[in-house]
């Protein structure tokens, strides 16, 4: 007796707004979509910038919380008003005649009328063996700032 483990139909839902990114920018916007009353659908892999960060400073309302329970809050808030938040990865989006298709892993995709980018930026900091020996924290909020500076003027002063 042989035994066959079909492969799980993949799943292709439509809807007004694909939103790429879960954290506070694609929360934040698909927050206001869904208060306007379109479909949402929210893809996040997991991966945000300030996973590494044990607090977050400078968010109004929000000083010192973990950066995962503002991403827990908006979550909530966002499925509140019936948008929706997957678990995946985006692994391309195409232009469609009437909007886009966005294949997400696990072989499902989405059908969009528009799609919002929000997967935050990736730090790609040169080098500096200046501000490395002035022992220069590489912090998200001050590193672009002290990355420039090193650059430009060789100092980290």
């Amino acid at each position: 007796m042989s035994h066959h483990h079909a492969t799980p139909p993949s799943l292709t839902r439509h809807c007004d707004v694909a939103v790429i990114g879960g954290s506070a920018a694609g929360l934040a916007g698909a927050l206001l979509l869904v208060r306007q009353r379109r479909s949402v659908i929210v893809v996040d892999d997991g991966s945000p910038r300030n996973a590494p960060a044990a607090h977050m400073h400078g968010y109004l309302g929000r000083e010192g919380a973990a950066p995962a329970e503002l991403q827990a809050v908006g979550r909530d808030e966002v499925r509140a008003y019936g948008g929706e938040v997957l678990d995946g990865r985006v692994l391309s989006v195409q232009r469609e005649k009437t909007g886009f298709r966005v294949e997400l892993s696990g072989g499902h995709a989405l059908i969009a009328r528009r799609v919002l980018v929000a997967t935050g930026l990736v730090d790609e900091l040169p080098p500096s063996t200046a501000c490395a020996s002035a022992g220069v924290v590489r912090s998200s909020t001050a590193r672009s700032a002290m990355a420039g500076r090193c650059a430009t003027s060789g100092s980290c002063r």
